[in-house]
C-alpha cells in the first residue's frame, strides 16, 4: 500500500518571491529604454554614414538608395525626427559650399 502523501502549499512570502522572479525573467526579455535609444541612434547614424559615403564617391545610385532607405525608415518611425530632412540639409549645405 502506498504511503499517504502530504501536499504543502507555499507561504505568502514564497509566492511573492516566485512572482517577482517571474516578473524579472519577463522583463529581461524586453530591452530597456536606454538600449532602445542606443539602437535607434545606431540605425540613424548608419543611414547618415551610408549617405555620406555615397556622396563622397559621387555614386548617384548609392545616393538614391540611401535616400530611399531613409524615407522607408521615416515612414516606419513617424514619432522620431525624420532622417530624410537631415540628409536633405546635408545635401543642400554641400551644394551651397561647393
Amino acid at each position: 500500500m502506498p504511503e499517504p502523501t502530504t501536499r504543502t502549499f507555499p507561504t505568502p512570502l514564497d509566492e511573492m518571491l516566485r512572482r517577482s522572479q517571474l516578473a524579472d525573467a519577463r522583463n529581461a526579455l524586453w530591452p530597456s529604454e536606454a538600449e532602445l535609444a542606443a539602437a535607434e541612434a545606431a540605425v540613424r547614424a548608419r543611414l547618415i554614414a551610408d549617405f555620406l559615403a555615397a556622396s563622397a564617391t559621387f555614386d548617384q545610385v548609392a545616393i538614391d538608395g540611401a535616400l530611399a532607405e531613409a524615407r522607408t525608415y521615416d515612414l516606419a518611425n513617424p514619432d522620431s525626427p525624420p532622417v530624410l530632412d537631415e540628409l536633405t540639409a546635408i545635401r543642400d549645405h554641400s551644394a551651397v559650399a561647393a
